[in-house]
């Protein structure tokens, strides 16, 4: 069972605008879904998982791949070079609440809120929906991977 209300692109930038860090978490209808952790100092991190919902104010998530490395920008574009690709094995049971809010400039959004933080995955408990997302494709899908045959 999936909730269709949390398909999309969920961000903890509007609800923390100017933070040093940032978290989207996009759910798609297939059932999969990832969280995408973000630093200025030009780390990331992509926790890839499936999801489903257990009740209607019940979530689950399980994780399956987590890939790391850092970001730049080349002419207008963010490039992503994981450094790390390693699978990983969690479920995450968790509450949630899909409301009306307001982000900190008053501007009506509708906000996501889980029982508990992803601290695991270094994320808060309270996103906002994003209006529009240019895509809920993983960051890190296209992005170069180390030579395995190089040493690290």
């Amino acid at each position: 069972m999936r909730d269709e209300r949390l398909t999309g692109l969920w961000s903890d930038e509007i609800v923390h605008p100017g933070s040093v860090e940032s978290v989207d978490l996009a759910f798609r209808d297939d059932g999969s879904g990832w969280l995408y952790w973000s630093s200025w100092s030009t780390e990331f991190a992509v926790s890839r998982f499936n999801w489903a919902t257990l009740t209607p104010d019940e979530l689950a998530l399980t994780f399956h791949r987590t890939l790391g490395g850092t970001w730049s920008i080349e002419d207008g574009v963010t490039r992503h070079d994981v450094e790390s690709d390693e699978k990983e094995e969690s479920v995450i049971e968790l509450g949630y609440e899909i409301a009306p809010g307001e982000d900190p400039f008053g501007n009506p959004v509708t906000l996501l809120s889980l029982d508990r933080p992803l601290d695991d995955h270094l994320a808060g408990s309270r996103f906002a929906w994003v209006e529009k997302p240019e895509s809920l494709s993983d960051p890190s899908a296209d992005a170069p991977r180390p030579d395995p045959s190089s040493p690290r």
